[in-house]
């Protein structure tokens, strides 16, 4: 630790993956680097999110797998151990933490502040007993588990995204509340594990902010894995039990009750009115396309200032606002300056089974912007030789593309603005439609890339293929105008 008085050159917020990737940058730039910390390095990600989650579902799928091995000419009996279950996922995310712990960030010379930041002013900060100084700073804080102002909700004993990885005791039956992508991801998990799920949504749709055939996919996988849907109805209040009172007057009731309605920035205790930075709605804190706020010297990013809440997206926005932070502001990036923040070719991934990915734009959101220059090609996975093999033929790939119009509408000219995968390795296909709008290339480059047989990814390549001709025994239509 560094004495009282020590001036940085930067100053960052949060330890999770966002303010890693500040850290490790400004030090790569031979920086000075305060990074305060209220826990532990390694944030949302490695303790409740991503590494917790996909261990168990990992652990969750080869139950159901093995389960399933009459169609594959075998046949086992399963019982699962949910104490080892849970003791697996601590161990792993205790691997996952070493590469970030407070030795390894000491070695890269970054000083780890242990305690809650506060902003006295735009580049002063108190956390851990110290006041610290810096010439510039990332709010890096993330975000929290969102409750909804329920009556009632306060007195029952309810479990988050933070609670839920502790627990010893397999739930008898889960009540999930949310059917976003990490309420959709738990309730398939506990009940391939054997614990009954209900699950309410409020919306008429699982994963409302994917495509509709994706979203009827997961929801009929969801009901044959032997989780209850109850969607489109409202909570209007919740009672021990845990009892979930519903807008009809109908009850849901369980053993264990799961918030998973979304997230929150972590921005109420910083003070950040005493350095000008503005709080917008939502209380994410308002950047511009640089993630510079609206205090001088003061960027923001990740969970509590991006819309996009995922940890390649706060670990990439983390280390262009520590560039931007001492880049010239009146240069372009290319230049030396500063670099802008694009959201358009963000890859999205569910990781329940069939998993759903996407990047870019929905068919109803091509057509909003391109109209009916926005072309559609979709091949299911029933066509694909690998999915026969391996017995998973229920998914699709869904390519949208479109040309510049006017003069230069040739078919050879589509570039891809929007892709949906869904089965057993969608998070891994996707990098290819991510890769084609990050670099702009042409559709037709991935129509004319040799892919392997038999692999998921040429399904991906026949795909695009549609947007030119037949292939498969199908072509591309324009995307419609919404219903």
């Amino acid at each position: 630790m560094s004495d009282r008085a020590k001036q940085y050159d930067l100053i960052v917020l949060g330890a999770g993956a966002t303010g890693l990737g500040a850290a490790a940058t400004a030090r790569t730039a031979g920086r000075t680097v305060a990074l305060v910390e209220p826990a532990r390095p390694g944030g949302d990600c490695t303790h409740y999110g991503c590494v917790p989650s996909k261990t168990l579902i990992e652990s969750a799928r080869r139950v159901a797998a093995a389960r399933d091995g009459t169609r594959y000419g075998f046949s086992t009996d399963v019982r699962v151990d949910f104490p080892a279950v849970m003791r697996r996922v601590a161990t792993v995310v205790a691997e996952v933490e070493k590469d970030e712990s407070p030795a390894l960030l000491e070695r890269q010379g970054i000083d780890l502040v242990v305690g809650a930041g506060r902003f006295t002013a735009a580049g002063t900060v108190q956390a851990g007993g110290r006041e610290l100084s810096a010439q510039r700073v990332v709010v890096a804080v993330g975000a929290a588990p969102t409750v909804p102002a329920l009556p009632g909700l306060n007195r029952v004993d309810y479990l988050t995204n933070e609670t839920v990885f502790s627990l010893t005791e397999q739930p008898r039956h889960l009540v999930v509340l949310g059917g976003g992508p990490i309420g959709c991801e738990l309730a398939q998990a506990f009940a391939r594990l054997g614990s009954a799920v209900t699950l309410v949504h409020r919306d008429e749709r699982i994963l409302p902010r994917d495509e509709p055939e994706a979203s009827r996919l997961v929801a009929a996988a969801l009901s044959r894995d032997g989780v209850t849907l109850v969607l489109g109805r409202d909570v209007t209040s919740v009672a021990e039990g845990p009892e979930l009172t519903l807008a009809d007057g109908t009850t849901v009731s369980g053993s264990h009750l799961l918030v998973a309605v979304g997230r929150t920035p972590r921005t109420g205790d910083l003070d950040l009115a005493a350095a000008g930075v503005r709080i917008g709605a939502g209380e994410r804190i308002v950047v511009d396309q640089h993630l510079a706020t609206t205090a001088a010297g003061v960027f923001a990013a990740g969970d509590c200032a991006s819309p996009l809440q995922f940890t390649h997206v706060g670990y990439d926005q983390g280390r262009i606002a520590a560039g931007n932070a001492f880049a010239k502001s009146g240069r372009p990036g290319v230049l030396g300056g500063r670099r802008s923040w694009d959201a358009d070719a963000i890859p999205w991934v569910t990781f329940t089974e069939p998993e759903v990915a996407h990047v870019g734009l929905t068919e109803a959101q091509a057509y909003e912007q391109y109209g009916e220059r926005a072309r559609v090609s979709y091949l299911l996975d029933s066509t694909s030789d690998r999915a026969r093999c391996a017995g998973e033929t229920r998914g699709f790939v869904k390519v949208i593309a479109a040309t510049p119009g006017g003069l230069l509408s040739a078919k050879a000219l589509q570039k891809i603005i929007g892709m949906t995968v869904v089965g057993p390795v969608a998070g891994e296909l996707i990098t290819q439609g991510v890769l084609a709008m990050s670099s702009g290339m042409l559709a037709g480059r991935i129509a004319q890339s040799v892919h392997a047989y038999p692999t998921w990814s040429l399904s991906v390549r026949l795909a695009v293929a549609q947007l030119f001709g037949e292939f498969a025994g199908r072509g591309s239509r324009a995307a419609p105008p919404p219903a």
